[in-house]
């Protein structure tokens, strides 16, 4: 009670900005983390290299205010001078090395660091990458204090960014401004991020002030808030994608024919119409529609269950399969309804003969766990963009490498991998959307895993709040945020 007290204390006050989410992160050490929430927290703890402008054109200056290279290969950045982390220590060029080399243990950025100058870090690549400084500019690429990377245990946000980790237990994280940021200090004093046991309990601290912006909200809950003068609702066509997951190692889904039976046989209009509110369109392809490198021309996945019972029987299953369906109740950005959807998936399954029981995961975190382990048949999951590049959403997804890690259907194809690096190797815009279509193409050959919808993503906030600024992936800065009494 004295807590809620203590905290409802904070809400009122308009030097407190309150963000409604619906799960906690899964880690709040940015190497480590891979989920929405850690990354809207450690946008605003933590900087990297390079960001990219709101608009999505181009990268611009973060910790790095220059950088060249000759070959796509050989890579160097500048530093900012002046900056120090919320510790102390100085961003210098060990700094980043040490992080760089952190990162590279973690995702696999294949390279080396090293230290040219004080404030100079050159980088030598295995190969060459047009897209590295998109990949830098993701929030889990962010530069951690060398002091927090020399600790034994699991690592934190300590960043140089405009705001610092306070305080942070289950169902509750609080930053606190930094008043030194290079950038210039916060206009809030603090940002809470808040969880609610539920979309509509979520809504409703949301109508009465206890929180000021969430994008977690479902249809049902907007339905109610698009009647409030005192409520703005935003909803943008989002870089994300949901999915059926397809665990290829096993035994009946190692047979292509298997996984595109399974494509045709969800009726992806319906459960646009009926699980989304029709905020959403069906996906046909691994990327969204609002990503550069979109191929066009790639054929519709049209709901057939004549041609999937057909596939089943070619690949020797004409009987279907049993099999089972992860899914947690946790609603994502990307999936608002996960038990409606799922309920959805299973029934249209269940049409072609694919007998699919529910295993339902009790947190996101132990549904994540599961899924990177490949404890799983089925799952119901989804992707947000980290960069506004098509090689880190089908790098992350579908590269060899990325299994264990992001590539949770375990999907291992030279021919992709082939592609996917011949994508990194040449800067020219035009060849690299070419290669992109060729690997949308092998992706519909192979279905690794199922295209479900891109969902229309919305954000909704009291009207008191101004200066929000949301980038082209999503993530929300709050250092010029301010409320109005």
């Amino acid at each position: 009670m004295i807590a809620a007290l203590v905290l409802a204390a904070a809400v009122a006050a308009t030097d407190t900005l309150v963000v409604g989410t619906l799960v906690d992160p899964v880690s709040l050490d940015p190497h480590q983390a891979t989920d929405l929430v850690a990354a809207a927290i450690v946008s605003n703890v933590c900087e990297t290299l390079v960001r990219w402008r709101p608009d999505g054109s181009r990268p611009e200056p973060a910790l790095a205010t220059t950088w060249a290279t000759r070959d796509g290969r050989h890579w160097t950045f500048t530093l900012r001078e002046g900056v120090r982390f919320h510790d102390g220590a100085v961003l210098d060029a060990d700094a980043v090395v040490a992080n760089l080399e952190a990162i590279a243990r973690v995702r696999g950025l294949a390279g080396r660091a090293e230290r040219v100058g004080r404030a100079v870090v050159a980088i030598t690549l295995d190969e060459p990458n047009a897209a590295l400084l998109a990949t830098l500019s993701q929030p889990f690429f962010s530069l951690v204090s060398p002091r927090e990377l020399a600790r034994p245990d699991a690592h934190r946000a300590v960043g140089t960014g405009p705001f610092r980790l306070a305080a942070a237990r289950p169902g509750l994280v609080q930053l606190q401004a930094n008043p030194t940021y290079w950038g210039g200090a916060p206009r809030v004093a603090r940002v809470v991020f808040q969880r609610a046991p539920d979309a509509a309990t979520l809504a409703d601290r949301l109508l009465s002030g206890e929180i000021d912006v969430s994008a977690a909200l479902g249809e049902p809950e907007l339905v109610r808030l698009r009647a409030r003068q005192d409520i703005v609702l935003e909803a943008r066509t989002g870089l994300n994608i949901a999915f059926v997951s397809l665990n290829n190692e096993r035994p009946a889904l190692a047979d292509r024919r298997v996984r595109r039976a399974l494509a045709h046989a969800i009726d992806r209009s319906a459960l646009v119409a009926e699980a989304l509110g029709g905020q959403g369109e069906p996906a046909r392809n691994p990327l969204p529609p609002s990503l550069w490198g979109y191929e066009t021309r790639t054929r519709e996945l049209t709901l057939d269950r004549a041609l999937a019972r057909r596939l089943l029987r070619e690949a020797g299953r004409p009987q279907g399969f049993d099999t089972t369906l992860l899914v947690v109740d946790a609603p994502r950005p990307y999936n608002p309804a996960p038990a409606r959807v799922a309920a959805r998936v299973v029934a249209d399954l269940a049409e072609v003969g694919i007998r699919a029981r529910v295993r339902a995961a009790p947190t996101w975190a132990e549904f994540l766990d599961r899924a990177t382990r490949g404890d799983y048949d089925l799952a119901i999951m989804g992707w947000q963009a980290d960069t506004t590049d098509p090689n880190d959403f089908l790098s992350a997804l579908l590269a060899r490498d990325a299994i264990g890690k992001t590539n949770r259907s375990r999907y291992d194809s030279p021919a992709m991998d082939g592609l996917l690096q011949s994508g990194r190797r040449t800067a020219d815009l035009r060849e690299r959307t070419s290669i992109y279509a060729a690997a949308q193409a092998l992706f519909q050959r192979d279905m690794p895993w199922v295209p479900l919808y891109h969902v229309s993503v919305p954000l909704a906030y009291r009207r008191p709040l101004r200066g929000l600024a949301v980038g082209p992936t999503g993530n929300a800065r709050f250092d010029k945020v301010w409320k109005t009494p």
